[in-house]
């Protein structure tokens, strides 16, 4: 595998990523988002490096970056509007460095909310979303019944014990993307850190890409 730092604009900041590419079996890419920039999210969380490994091992070029606001570039933080912009550059930057046309997108907590702004605006390959907060997505005065337009294949995944996002978030989501209840993770002892359960994440995400690419 290939990895290299990679800079692009987003609204006049210059964000910093890295490009992890392989021998893609897929010819697709994956886009990760970390979590909230003001409470110590960045590329380099636990989760979305481990999200990285899962989409390489299945034969996908990955690409996670710093929104604006995290540590490679603490100013400029502007909400979910401001992630969903630096999402949009990011992906535009990843299709133009791959040709890849197909990109999926994958989030962890803010990330998350951010990823299902995203796949209002893109036509992503596939959605997988760990801990989203309706709260955030709905930052805006955002209509979240337009979750309702999301096509692509989504799965979610949420800590049942979660304290920082509650589980119920998941549900209200699910329910406005009508999403089939075999595509939502209910995390059994799990909290918001995902200490326990990388290995369900990993297995689900497994079925989902063997489901894609029948």
């Amino acid at each position: 595998m290939d990895s290299e730092p990679i800079e692009f604009a987003s609204d006049g900041f210059t964000l910093h990523g890295r490009l992890s590419t392989r021998e893609s079996q897929r010819n697709a890419s994956v886009i990760i988002l970390h979590p909230h920039p003001l409470y110590g999210g960045n590329m380099n969380n636990h989760v979305v490096k481990e999200l990285g490994r899962i989409f390489r091992r299945e034969g996908f070029t990955t690409f996670r970056f710093d929104f604006r606001g995290a540590s490679a570039s603490p100013l400029g933080y502007s909400g979910i509007a401001g992630a969903v912009s630096d999402a949009l550059n990011a992906i535009a930057t990843l299709k133009s460095l791959t040709g890849h046309k197909k990109v999926g997108i994958a989030g962890y907590s803010f990330g998350a909310a951010v990823a299902f702004r995203v796949a209002l605006l893109t036509s992503p390959l596939f959605l997988v979303s760990l801990s989203a907060s309706k709260a955030l997505i709905m930052e805006d005065s955002f209509d979240i019944e337009s979750l309702g337009n999301i096509e692509c294949p989504t799965l979610m995944f949420h800590g049942k014990d979660d304290d920082v996002i509650s589980f119920e978030d998941l549900l209200d989501i699910a329910e406005e993307i009508r999403l089939d209840l075999r595509s939502t993770k209910f995390l059994e002892g799990e909290g918001h850190f995902y200490q326990k359960s990388l290995p369900c994440v990993r297995s689900a995400i497994h079925e989902l890409i063997e489901t894609l690419y029948a």
